[in-house]
Order: structure tokens, then sequence, then C-alpha cells
């Protein structure tokens, strides 16, 4: 499929080639536009009014990529492309109603999500839709605004603390094993030649290792030891990737860890989030933080390394099952061997996904995943 379509050209429009902003206000406020909710979702708008929140909106936020705060179904999309929004400013702003939709899928309670994910995988006319499966990590990939540019829509299935190794045990607390395999079945010809993106590994690199030690009474932090936990993982997620692939005829790809991204003095609390304690039967918050607190740690240069050893035992496993593998990681670094200050947030565990270099690895992403499910 190719990527020189509308959705993924950034248009340059000058004033001419759009309508008025109060005509393009009109325009919004017909397919559900609320200047209310444009306003709440944006932290830097919050001192406008509801009439000037809408009309940034028709000069400014359509050139931004800015979500308008309303979804509608990719088809009723492909439908208003074709017709009323058949010019340039309309297919900008197609994508970002599309990007919002993504982003409102992948937000809703697994339940809610077989019908969403059904209709953003119907694909569109110069796009490739792309099933995301994946940790909270995986959200590298649900920027739709930069996907599309790569000529891919990810459709987003988020697993919260999905562990890889926790993918090949039937009895999991997340029970991500059985949500996966019932929407494969669900999803059916669907996913026929479909991208399916498996991202997962980092939780259990970061995370799980370190839960393991807390129950067996460990402190000490042993390298050859995180290398066996991590050569273990990989071995139970390539024998979930094989069940998968019995059971789709869907394209599987697997995306690579990304880079571990606290620094040495924020690892330990970095995780102790109520989702993940709850997740791994850990209630009381402040006793896992105190418990992770007790633990000798690596620097982040070693922990860099062993991610970087989960993705050279993923690569190797995917090349001996002929599935697809991304690498995104040594891109991500900075001169010293570990990620780039300034793609981190203090204490968030996840990449900051806001810079522009960021944004660069991601279209990178987009494309090697079209050219892959293409090939």
């Amino acid at each position: 499929m190719s990527t020189d379509n509308d959705l993924a050209k950034d248009v340059v429009l000058s004033p001419q080639d759009l309508p008025s902003p109060d005509v393009l206000a009109d325009i919004f406020k017909e397919y559900g536009f609320d200047g209310a909710r444009y306003k709440d979702i944006h932290a830097d708008l919050q001192g406008m009014d509801v009439p000037s929140a809408t009309m940034h909106f028709a000069a400014h936020g359509l050139h931004e990529g800015r979500s308008p705060g309303f979804t509608l179904s990719a088809p009723q999309i492909q439908a208003l492309r074709a017709n009323e929004w058949a010019h340039s400013w309309g297919q900008l702003l197609a994508r970002c109603i599309l990007a919002s939709t993504v982003n409102h899928v992948r937000n809703l309670p697994p339940s809610h999500t077989p019908g969403p994910l059904m209709d953003l995988l119907g694909g569109g006319v110069d796009y490739m839709p792309a099933l995301i499966i994946g940790d909270s990590h995986s959200a590298f990939l649900h920027d739709a605004n930069t996907m599309l540019k790569g000529g891919i829509l990810p459709a987003p299935m988020l697993c919260l603390a999905g562990s890889a190794r926790g993918l090949s045990n039937p009895d999991s607390r997340g029970g991500h094993r059985r949500l996966i395999f019932n929407r494969l079945a669900t999803f059916g010809r669907a996913l026929t030649h479909r991208p399916i993106v498996f991202q997962f590994g980092q939780v259990d690199i970061e995370f799980v290792f370190d839960m393991k030690r807390i129950r067996d009474g460990v402190t000490a932090y042993d390298p050859a030891q995180h290398r066996s936990f991590i050569e273990e993982t990989v071995e139970k997620y390539t024998l979930f990737l094989r069940e998968c692939r019995t059971r789709s005829a869907g394209r599987i790809i697997v995306m690579s860890a990304l880079p571990p991204v606290l620094d040495d003095a924020t690892v330990r609390d970095g995780y102790t989030h109520a989702h993940i304690a709850e997740l791994n039967d850990r209630h009381d918050v402040t006793t896992l933080r105190d418990q992770l607190r007790s633990l000798d740690y690596p620097d982040m240069l070693e922990r860099t390394e062993q991610s970087r050893y989960f993705n050279r035992l993923m690569e190797s496993a995917c090349a001996d099952m002929g599935i697809a593998y991304i690498e995104e990681f040594d891109s991500l670094l900075g001169p010293d061997g570990t990620v780039r200050r300034e793609f981190t947030t203090e204490q968030d565990h996840h990449l900051f996904l806001n810079p522009a270099p960021v944004k660069d690895r991601i279209l990178a992403c987009a494309r090697k995943i079209n050219a892959i499910a293409m090939a």
C-alpha cells in the first residue's frame, strides 16, 4: 500500500485554501464538535471561552493535529472524505477525528471494544489498519496522527500491566491471554493479511522481575539471574505467539521493548501506581513502595543492556518462527548509552511521546509495519 496519500501528507494550507473560521466552526458543529469539550481536553486553552475555543480549532487546532474532542466511526469518516470533505482541509479534519477515535477506543473498557475495533479494522482507501496488542508501552504505536502518515491506522487493544510471560498462562491474573484469543476469534476474517503487532516484555524486564525478587526475599541484584529470567520470559512469550499464529490469518509482527526511562533516582518509585499494584495482588501501594525501595538496583546503563538482551533474544526467536520483528531501541538512546533525557518525564516509566524525534521514530515504525504487511 502506498503511503503517498492524502492522510499521509503534511498539508500546508494558506488562508485562501480554507473556508473562513466561522464557516469552519459551523461545519465542525454539524458533526459533533463541542467547543467546551475541546477546551477542556487541552490545558493551554483553559482561559478561553467556548466561542474562542471553537475558533481556535478552526484557525489553529486543525493544522496542529489536535484532538477535536469528538469521534466518528471509521466508515462515517470514509464516507465524508469521499464527499463533503473531499478537499485538503477535509483530509486534515479526517486525520484529526480518526486520531481522536483511536484514542477513544484505546480508553474503553475491554468489554466495550469489539465493535469499535472492528470499525477501525475495516480499512480505508489509503491506509491499512493494524491491530496493536500490548501493554501500556505500546502507546508508542497508538499515535494515529503520526502512524497515518506512514499508511497505518492503529486499532489499539491495550493490555494494562500485561506480562509477556503471563500470556502463556491460562490462569494469569490479568486475563490478557484469554481476552486476546477471544478477540482474534471475534475478528476472524477481518484480520486476514492485516498486521497484528504485539508489544510486550517491558513490564516483565522492569517490574515483574523485581516482584519475583520480593516474593523470593532476594534484595541483592544479580545480573545473571536477571538474564535467566529474561530467557524464560522469551520462551513463554514465544509459546504464546506460536499459538496466536494458529488462531489468526493476520500478519503477526513483534515490536521490541523500548529502553527503560526511569533514572537511578526514581526507579524505585516509578512503578508503584495503584493499577500495577492491584494486578500483582498488592493493594497496599505504600507497602509495595517500601519493598521496592529495599531492593538493590543496577544502574540505568545495566538496565538498558538487560532490555537490549531481551530484544536480541526476541529477534532471534522471531527469526526462528518466521515472524516479522521490528526494533526501536538504539535510535532513542543518547551518547551515554541510555535513553535521551528529553524523551522522559519525571517518575513516569513510559517514554515521552511528544518530542519531534520520537514522532519521527513512530513514523519509521509505521512505514516498517506497512512494508511488512505488503510484502
